[in-house]
């Protein structure tokens, strides 16, 4: 089973707060939300606390704060960084108390800075060691999710994603709007797609293809990689062969829809989901 949803609060949504989110994505039939803290975490444990009670049957996750660099040079920075994916992890695991799903962090891990890739693979390790110690410590139970990220200046192909969570006891977040972009529009088919989760099996296991985040969305890109999310129609980006691979492999997990239109895609991605055979 696949649980489909937004990247935050849904366009229709009104007033717009989270609580309305919940309400507005149970009446189009979604079922998943993941809150955006890409400018900061913006909801205090309070709130949280509130919120709870009104996320019933939504699968709630939440994206870490955009500007996460945990290969920086200064050590201001990373230790920023870290703190930034420790507090997304303090509010999510609310949530958790309600649902065992609810408890997947996405973040992008940092940049390459020009540096050696093998390099930056340690320092990367090393630093999401010091966050899953943390929260092993302070009994937050979340799942540490790295994304698979769509500008070739960015840490986080899938290979490094792969190894990473296999290395380090975690999963992954696959973009698949981010693999197709970053491949220069290479990776657009079934056969390419179902690979992918092959690959996603032989590293991670039966749990990788059962316990999986994905996003999806249209994207542009160039010859840096991924320029700018699009609506699905308006993109060469094949979610069609896509949604079909994710249902012959029998993909288990969430689809959180990044596209612009927002709940006009995540039900479009849906709807032609369930009409698969």
């Amino acid at each position: 089973m696949l649980n489909f949803g937004t990247a935050g609060i849904p366009l229709n949504t009104k007033p717009r707060t989270t609580k309305n989110a919940f309400y507005l994505l149970r009446k189009m039939n979604l079922n998943a939300m993941e809150l955006e803290f890409v400018h900061g975490v913006n909801i205090k444990e309070k709130g949280a606390k509130d919120l709870v009670e009104h996320s019933k049957k939504i699968v709630v996750s939440a994206h870490a704060p955009y500007y996460i660099n945990l290969n920086a040079k200064e050590e201001e920075k990373v230790i920023r960084s870290i703190n930034h994916i420790i507090n997304t992890g303090k509010i999510i695991n609310i949530f958790n108390k309600y649902s065992d799903a609810n408890r997947n962090i996405i973040f992008h891990p940092g940049y390459y800075l020009k540096m050696d890739k093998k390099e930056v693979y340690k320092i990367m390790v090393k630093n999401i060691e010091k966050i899953i110690n943390y929260l092993k410590e302070n009994r937050i139970n979340v799942m540490l999710r790295p994304e698979t990220t769509g500008k070739i200046t960015q840490f986080g192909d899938l290979d490094e994603i792969l190894s990473l969570s296999h290395e380090l006891g975690i999963l992954p977040c696959i973009d698949f709007a981010h693999i197709y972009a970053r491949s220069m529009g290479k990776i657009n088919d079934y056969n390419a797609f179902y690979k992918i989760l092959e690959k996603v099996e032989n590293t991670l296991g039966k749990k990788g293809i059962y316990d999986m985040h994905i996003h999806i969305s249209g994207i542009d890109y160039g010859k840096g990689g991924e320029k700018n999310h699009l609506p699905l129609k308006e993109s060469n980006f094949n979610y069609r062969s896509l949604l079909k691979a994710l249902k012959d492999y029998g993909v288990r997990g969430t689809v959180i829809c990044e596209s612009p239109k927002l709940e006009y895609d995540a039900l479009i991605l849906k709807r032609e989901y369930e009409e698969l055979e």
